[in-house]
């Protein structure tokens, strides 16, 4: 069950066949001050985009749509925007016909010209018992702070896996790390049954263990957040690492950055474990427990897909066993076989992508997560500093981020990440002049510095120097870091011209370089529009909602195409979320940006069904260069903060965020 108005989270998983909840559905909602807003909910899985969790989102109403989809599946698409960054998150929610698990589809896009910073974690919740079991393979943790700590045995030789074995401290945060798998999950001893998730490493390196203090500190919130479903454990996947709270000890972990006009899209999987004993391995279609005893090896196999295959075993080189067998959703094989006195072995079964090596060092990972003390002595004081700014930037304190830059540069007048780092937020603050400078003398040192060019380009196109912009994105759009991006900009500039050609040529380049490029596909439907060729229109349409079905912006042009009353209502129909009139606003924006203020004055016209906003009344002053629509814009009560002078302060102030 998906709930819309709580953030979209899954409520709550269950196999039908069994009773067993294999993601802790609460019963009950009782909202305390724990997320970053505050109200926040215990249970389900919550999805987290941003900078930390939980987000802001967490406990309020968000976009959606449901479908029926042809192989049989159903889908709930869920989404918002990170308002401080700008950026949109979208989850597709599916759950197949015939698959005994289901899928969160994921994709997040930044359509800034800025890198904002990159935070997501995905928060499922299971039952806490004694005999809970996790299986995170991996060799160590590390604390939010990056900090390397023993796993699964800690210094105390404590089992951390093992529920009963935490009766020890507060409150727990196990980030596993150091071992190559695309699974993790948990499995009850006692009851037979368990849970997990599978995603490819690349994707979702992080896995996460939380738990309240075993103690009356934890125990204290069972009757906060709940009624009768008790305590919770929480296993989080994670786009990083680790959670990443600054610390005082020195190691390789960091902020990170969301690449500008950029999306990220992954697939994750969560099941089920039935009745196997345990959880040693995983794919997306089936699950394995393997259990050493007296020369004998214990083989269980669970499988989330129907298939017919041959399990197949071997005892070192050899070929021990093989099994046919064919399984439906949730079917169990058993098999015991004969290690032949092999201190190795292999469990395969192909068809449900197991397989299986007793000997870890294949999957073992060498990446260091301590840093030599000799390195941050090494670094220059003017370096450390900057790398300092750029972890304050990342983590959005501008004010002291731009001190510590401001400082890097008085020791060094010519630092090249200083001069960047303070011209990015001259760009946030709309002192396009100063930018320029800072930039025009790292171009000084290095003609070619893509970094530098795009950034120059996007100061230049802020600041109406469309000459100086053009030609230091077309440097940008020479290095792939910055191709795509550099020519949705120059696309962008063209329509703003009325050269609409120029602006399909560099919109359908910066598609080849980046197939799902939302911004890319717009500008499509943008020209298509404008060229009345509907045919194309529909197409770039189609496009923009077949990579993100809840994406405004393709039904505002749709709206915009029609022109008839029929359709006028269709765009306000799909603003579900917690603020209908920013998401209004904030194509309003994005048309003003393309230089086609009309269509921006036409989508703040959409009736949201509340009260007209105060910035809706200052943007059409604004885009109308009428400064008496400010005097009273709401009745007689309501006096206006703002008036003509500060108008374009206004506008910086929305878009450079």
């Amino acid at each position: 069950m998906c709930i819309r108005d709580r953030g979209g989270k899954v409520w709550g998983a269950i196999v039908k066949e069994t009773g067993h909840e294999f993601i802790y559905r609460n019963e009950v909602m009782k909202f305390r001050n724990i997320s970053l807003r505050g109200p926040w909910t215990s249970g389900g899985i919550e999805f987290n985009f941003g900078v930390i969790g939980h987000t802001p989102a967490t406990a309020t109403p968000v976009d959606y749509q449901l479908e029926e989809n042809a192989d049989g599946s159903v889908s709930c698409f869920v989404g918002g925007m990170d308002l401080p960054s700008r950026t949109h998150w979208r989850v597709e929610i599916r759950l197949p016909a015939d698959k005994a698990y289901f899928e969160t589809n994921v994709l997040w896009y930044n359509p800034t010209p800025l890198e904002q910073p990159y935070y997501n974690w995905m928060t499922a919740a299971a039952f806490a018992r004694d005999d809970l079991e996790m299986a995170m393979p991996g060799d160590s943790y590390l604390e939010h702070s990056g900090r390397e700590r023993s796993w699964p045995v800690d210094e105390e030789g404590r089992y951390l896996p093992l529920y009963g074995n935490n009766r020890f401290g507060g409150h727990k945060s196990y980030h596993v790390v150091g071992e190559l798998h695309d699974f993790f999950g948990g499995y009850y001893r006692d009851d037979e049954y368990g849970f997990g998730h599978w995603a490819p490493y690349e994707d979702m390196p992080g896995q996460k263990l939380w738990l309240w203090a075993l103690s009356r500190e934890g125990g204290v919130w069972e009757d906060l957040l709940t009624d009768t479903d008790g305590q919770y454990v929480e296993f989080q996947a994670g786009r990083l690492f680790v959670q990443y709270s600054p610390g005082a000890h020195v190691n390789p972990i960091t902020q990170a950055g969301f690449d500008p006009l950029s999306a990220s899209r992954w697939s994750e999987t969560w099941f089920p474990v039935e009745g196997i004993g345990g959880l040693t391995d995983a794919s997306r279609t089936g699950v394995l427990h393997v259990e050493e005893e007296e020369g004998h090896l214990e083989v269980e196999i669970s499988a989330l897909s129907a298939v017919s295959d041959t399990l197949r075993v071997w005892a070192g080189d050899r070929l021990v066993a093989e099994v046919p067998a064919d399984m439906v959703p949730l079917e169990r094989l058993s098999a015991t076989v004969d290690l032949q006195g092999a201190d190795r072995y292999r469990v395969q079964m192909a068809e449900l992508d197991l397989d299986y090596d007793s000997d870890p060092s294949a999957r073992r990972l060498s990446r260091p997560f301590a840093t030599d003390p000799e390195a941050v002595a090494a670094m220059g004081e003017g370096d450390r500093m900057v790398f300092q700014a750029r972890e304050l930037h990342r983590a959005r304190e501008y004010g002291r981020a731009r001190d510590l830059f401001a400082a890097a540069l008085d020791r060094e007048p010519w630092h090249r990440e200083a001069l960047l780092g303070l011209a990015e937020l001259d760009y946030r603050s709309a002192l396009y002049d100063d930018g320029l400078a800072r930039v025009s003398r790292v171009l000084q040192l290095d003609a070619y510095d893509a970094e530098a060019n795009f950034l120059a380009g996007t100061l230049s196109r802020a600041a109406a120097r469309t000459a100086d912009a053009r030609d230091a994105l077309g440097w940008a759009a020479r290095s792939t870091a910055y191709r795509s991006a550099a020519y949705v900009q120059l696309a962008e500039i063209m329509i703003g011209q009325g050269n609409l050609a120029e602006a399909e040529r560099y919109a359908r380049l910066a598609i080849d370089y980046d197939r799902h490029s939302l911004p890319g596909w717009r500008i499509l439907s943008v020209v298509a529009r404008l060229r009345e060729d509907r045919w194309a229109a529909r197409e770039a349409r189609a496009e923009l909602l077949t990579i993100d079905p809840l994406h405004h912006f393709a039904r505002a042009e749709e709206h915009l195409d029609a022109s008839a009353v029929a359709t006028a209502g269709r765009l306000a129909d799909h603003l579900g979320g917690e603020y209908p009139d920013q998401t209004l606003l904030e194509l309003a924006i994005g048309y003003d940006g393309l230089g086609r203020p009309g269509d921006a004055l036409a989508v703040l016209a959409l009736p949201t069904g509340r009260p007209s906003s105060p910035l809706h009344q200052a943007w059409r002053a604004f885009l109308l260069d009428d400064p008496s629509l400010l005097d009273d814009p709401a009745g007689p009560d309501f006096v206006f903060p703002y008036r003509r002078e500060s108008l374009r302060v206004l506008e910086l102030s929305l878009i450079h965020i």
